[in-house]
């Protein structure tokens, strides 16, 4: 991020203008510090991101016929973005745009708020309101950049979107009360009434030594459905219970680095966590009951980094499993390769090769969906 004066200087210019002489002796300079004292200092910031990528993905439909397909995107990723942060004494503020060229209709997410939050720093920690990074989304260990930036999201990195909340951060620990985002559907269900009663409870332990880190994170959120329908017939009210709880670190061995984590879950998609093959909580048809869903996820990065230069490859797991009589492990891997290579100044490329295998089904078979793909992220941030 770099400053900018220009917005301050335009400022300076009008209070000048504007405002009688105080002293023979008051310079311009003078009157702009005094008006940073009075509103703050602002930075202004911005990504210019590019995907170049060719993918190769094998498929079968459920009659066995061969759905497979090869297409290449050369778009701009939907995390670009601009933001700008605000300093005054104990007070910052930050707001950020994601700037994706796609709009919804058109399978984008257009302009978007990513962040838009204020915090009070009161000597031994900050209490943050607004919509930020919330503990659960800000465990990312990897660098992986296909898929805008995938990250291992889903394949094995804990993630949520940015989220409103109230959170409180101190001595490496924080804890927030985060807006709910995953209790819209329930498979199995014809219609029911959504019933939430609290926030999702959110928190995480960092700690950082010379040469290694350590997290322990978690999250739980429970509410209630009414009047569940299913096949014609009222069961009645259930409960969803969702939980996730996990582990995390690294090693740094200069120039070389290991980064690993793993976290359990219940109902993860209710939760409003992002997991590749988990489809949360659903209603079992026959009995009416509610069938929770366990899942998992696992990933493995190590990486070199070499002056300006670094490359990693990293591997992801995923898992999740109905608790019912006859559900089989639905799980999924992604890995890859790539290196970050600087070109001048803040613009750089990362090439990167890698995969995704959808490996069982539910049902214990084959899913028959893999994919291989290769390309380029560019990316300049100003």
């Amino acid at each position: 991020m770099k400053k900018v004066p220009v917005f301050l200087y335009a400022i300076g210019l009008i209070f000048v203008l504007s405002t009688p002489v105080l002293a023979d002796d008051t310079t311009l300079e003078d009157r702009i510090r005094a008006l940073e004292q009075t509103i703050g200092n602002w930075s202004f910031y911005g990504k210019a991101q590019l995907s170049t990528f060719y993918n190769d993905n094998n498929s079968r439909d459920v009659s066995g016929n061969d759905t497979s397909d090869e297409s290449l995107r050369w778009d701009s990723q939907c995390n670009a973005r601009i933001g700008a942060n605000w300093t005054h004494e104990n007070l910052s503020a930050n707001v950020e745009l994601g700037l994706d060229d796609d709009f919804y209709g058109e399978g984008g997410t257009g302009v978007r708020t990513r962040t838009a939050y204020g915090s009070y720093d009161f000597g031994s920690g900050a209490v943050t309101i607004g919509q930020d990074w919330t503990p659960l989304n800000s465990i990312v260990y990897s660098n992986q950049v296909v898929l805008d930036d995938l990250d291992l999201i889903g394949y094995g990195t804990i993630w949520e979107v940015w989220s409103p909340q109230i959170k409180i951060r101190t001595h490496g620990f924080e804890i927030a009360l985060v807006e709910e985002d995953g209790s819209a559907d329930i498979p199995g269900a014809d219609t029911f009434d959504v019933d939430v009663l609290m926030p999702k409870i959110e928190g995480a332990y960092h700690f950082v030594g010379d040469k290694y880190f350590a997290d322990v994170f978690g999250g739980f959120f429970s509410y209630k459905i009414e009047d569940v329908t299913a096949g014609g017939v009222n069961y009645g009210e259930e409960t969803v219970n969702c939980w996730a709880l996990g582990i995390g670190g690294g090693v740094n061995i200069d120039p070389a680095y290991v980064k690993a984590s793993v976290y359990m879950a219940r109902n993860e998609i209710n939760l409003g966590l992002i997991h590749a093959e988990a489809k949360g909580a659903k209603i079992d048809a026959a009995t009416g009951e509610l069938v929770n869903e366990d899942s998992l996820g696992a990933l493995l990065v190590a990486g070199a980094k070499i002056d300006k230069y670094s490359v990693e490859a990293g591997v992801g797991y995923v898992t999740a499993e109905y608790d019912e009589s006859g559900s089989e492990k639905n799980d999924a891997m992604s890995a890859y390769i790539n290196a970050t290579i600087p070109i001048y100044g803040t613009f750089f490329v990362v090439p990167e090769v890698g995969m995704f295998d959808y490996l069982d089904g539910s049902d214990g078979e084959d899913e028959h969906r893999d994919g291989v793909y290769f390309g380029a992220k560019w990316q300049l941030d100003f």
